[in-house]
């Protein structure tokens, strides 16, 4: 491949992405159906022609879009978990991480998209309901090695605990986001810990 070639590989592999980019903020404000093809266009800068010449659907790039924000999403919430020993250390930090840290814009963008999905894009609910698994077995995996340490109570399963985690920090995100306040993210965390503490993490005899 000649350098002229390979450049203009790189600027079309630019634009491609500055497309996701924008679109995942687009779609994640304005929801799959309010927002169009046009908005992202205006948004991005670029011409109408270089969009189609990378995205052949709206749902193509919406998919895509989706990936990116709840990639970026993920990062966050995860961040740093991977450095703590402790089973229930992690899963503490992980609801610190997801209280705490800056959403990406627009909300969470499991919620957003999901709400999308229940108007019959197929395409977009399995994407939805990929991610939605992905987390629940990440804190699933998180409670298991804990057991397997002797951390965390053995007769707990820990699907039910990831389950429990994820509906009362993402009703409590819908409740924040109604009340324009952070008060219900902060309950959330409380009862979470306190659950962690007494209901999850392994008490010995002393």
């Amino acid at each position: 491949m000649t350098t002229k070639a390979k450049a203009a590989g790189t600027k079309g592999e630019r634009s491609r992405q500055k497309i996701v980019e924008t679109a995942a903020v687009l779609f994640n404000q304005k929801g799959f159906t309010g927002c169009s093809m046009g908005d992202i266009v205006a948004a991005s800068g670029l011409e109408k022609g270089t969009l189609y010449g990378h995205f052949s659907t709206k749902e193509e790039l919406a998919l895509l879009a989706f990936d990116y924000a709840w990639k970026d999403t993920s990062d966050k919430r995860l961040r740093h978990v991977d450095t703590v020993s402790n089973a229930v250390g992690k899963l503490k930090l992980h609801l610190d991480n997801y209280v705490n840290t800056p959403s990406f814009p627009g909300g969470c963008p499991l919620l957003n998209f999901a709400v999308d999905a229940d108007d019959g894009n197929i395409a977009l609910r399995a994407r939805v309901r990929k991610a939605l698994k992905g987390w629940e077995d990440f804190l699933a995996k998180i409670v298991e090695d804990g057991q397997s340490a002797g951390e965390i109570n053995p007769e707990i399963d820990p699907h039910s605990v990831a389950n429990l985690v994820i509906s009362i920090l993402e009703g409590a995100t819908v409740l924040a986001r109604i009340n324009k306040r952070s008060t219900a993210l902060e309950d959330a965390q409380r009862h979470l810990n306190l659950y962690l503490e007494t209901a999850v993490r392994l008490r010995t005899n002393p």
